[in-house]
């Protein structure tokens, strides 16, 4: 088979994980199960496009062969806006929404246990049935955005009405309707899901994702950020609870590791979430990470998969042959991935687009050497510059003018004084940092690199590589080669 109908053939699936319904097919398997489920992680944070959202669908999709009871909420359609208005003023900022947050959490454990039919001879089962039948009745689907919009903030705390058959006044068996203070639900609810996970030791695990979605629409909301932390907190002190009474079951939350980084700001307490934060990371830094890379192998798999003959053949230099591609970067020759992996961010997302956008242009035309490369390369750098524009933008609004005054630095190297230049000269009142702040943000970004040369060669320095090191003004930086194409196509 040669290179170019075995790249037609390929399904190289969605960039979105969350949206690849062959992910299965094809899913590259770090260890996820045992480094998030079986190992102390409460926290999964990685940037966009770094897998999280796929990762969560796969361990759900492992339920039934791992015997464990497994419940995603969903936060793209939550009432985020309703959940900032049920603050506890029993707790201090930024602690406010743990009441709120508990009793989602709590609720979805209750329900994880009454469906669970092998539970129903548990001594503490019937009274916690009953709670479950009597508040929420019998559709428990998208139970936390339910209880978000049936709990109300009044002058006597959190209220919750009961939306199952006997709500209202009626009174159910063991939770009567009079108790409508979450505090108080909490307390016993707590109890009662504590003492059934303990008795049947059965592993339950609820997965929070997608927390992010409403980020633009709250970015400069403190409440927002308060309210993420108040969630972790309680994910944190839950999780240690259950500990001692249920080793196998837990809760985990996957976000975005921009937001992530804010909490320090919000909260100093936040620095204890570190030892049970699992950081998904495909970055490949040193000579020895080009040996194999995970990348690579999470290519190789989507290629196998899609065409049999290429199985334990290298699938993706059998396709992209340095030898026919002849791709070249600085004046040298370069390997076709190394050309691929300089252009992205280290995600999969950015490899699968740039592979997609290659597999487009060999249909279109005929043929895969440096020029479809080049042809794709156009295609992607758009792509990912439209990608960054949906970060930016929350922090940036004039994002069209952001980008024209990083077309005016060029391809070459730029000190920060020359930056300051430009941004004065082209007239950048529109956006609201100033030059040395935008410098920190965009290589916060990954926008823009330092770079140094040295007797023994250049040295690369970016948050891509190491995502702790900063902005230094005293080095010269450049803009990232996968956005040049795309600044200069417009």
């Amino acid at each position: 088979m040669n290179a170019i109908t075995a790249l037609l053939q390929t399904d190289f699936g969605n960039p979105d994980g969350l949206y690849d319904h062959n992910l299965e097919n094809y899913f590259f398997d770090n260890e996820y199960w045992k480094k998030i489920v079986e190992e102390p992680a409460y926290f999964i944070i990685g940037r966009k496009g770094t897998g999280k959202s796929a990762i969560y669908n796969w361990i759900k999709n492992r339920e039934a062969e791992k015997g464990m009871i497994i419940s995603n909420l969903s936060f793209k359609s939550f009432p985020f806006q309703k959940l900032l208005k049920l603050s506890d003023d029993d707790f201090s900022r930024p602690n406010q929404y743990q009441s709120i947050w508990k009793y989602i959490i709590l609720s979805e454990f209750g329900k994880q246990i009454v469906l669970d039919e092998q539970n129903k001879l548990l001594p503490h089962y019937e009274e916690l049935y009953e709670f479950v039948n009597y508040r929420f009745g019998k559709n428990l689907r998208d139970l936390h955005s339910k209880i978000t919009t049936s709990t109300d903030k009044t002058e006597f705390g959190l209220q919750f009405r009961g939306i199952g058959p006997k709500g209202g006044k009626e009174k159910s068996l063991q939770f009567g309707d009079e108790i409508e203070n979450i505090t108080e639900i909490n307390e016993r609810l707590e109890d009662l899901v504590l003492d059934n996970l303990a008795e049947t030791q059965r592993p339950y695990l609820i997965q929070f994702d997608q927390l992010d979605d409403n980020y633009t629409l709250y970015i400069d909301n403190k409440k927002y950020f308060e309210s993420l932390i108040s969630l972790f907190k309680i994910i944190y002190s839950l999780n240690s609870s259950l500990l001692q009474y249920n080793k196998n079951s837990k809760v985990v939350a996957y976000l975005r590791s921009d937001i992530f980084n804010q909490f320090s700001s919000h909260d100093p307490d936040s620095a204890k979430f570190d030892f049970h934060t699992y950081k998904l990371n495909w970055t490949i830094i040193n000579k020895n990470d080009w040996t194999n890379p995970a990348l690579l192998q999470l290519m190789n798999i989507r290629i196998e998969n899609s065409v049999e003959e290429l199985k334990g053949r290298g699938s993706f230099n059998y396709i992209f042959n340095k030898k026919f591609i002849k791709l070249r970067e600085n004046g040298k020759s370069i390997d076709p991935f190394k050309y691929l992996i300089h252009r992205t961010f280290h995600r999969p997302r950015d490899l699968v687009q740039f592979c997609i956008k290659i597999k487009e242009q060999a249909d279109i035309l005929n043929k895969l050497d440096y020029q479809t490369i080049n042809a794709a390369e156009k295609e992607y750098s758009s792509w990912l510059i439209d990608e960054l524009k949906n970060e930016i933008s929350p922090i940036i609004p004039a994002t069209d003018t952001l980008f024209a005054l990083l077309r005016t630095l060029g391809t070459d190297t730029f000190t920060s004084y020359y930056f300051k230049k430009k941004y004065l000269e082209t007239g950048n009142k529109n956006i609201n940092k100033s030059p040395e702040a935008l410098l920190r943000y965009l290589y916060e970004l990954g926008i823009i690199s330092n770079i140094q040369f040295g007797k023994n060669g250049t040295g690369l320095y970016s948050i891509i590589r190491n995502e702790k090191s900063k902005y230094d003004p005293k080095m010269k930086a450049v803009i990232h080669s996968g956005l040049i194409k795309g600044l200069y196509t417009y």
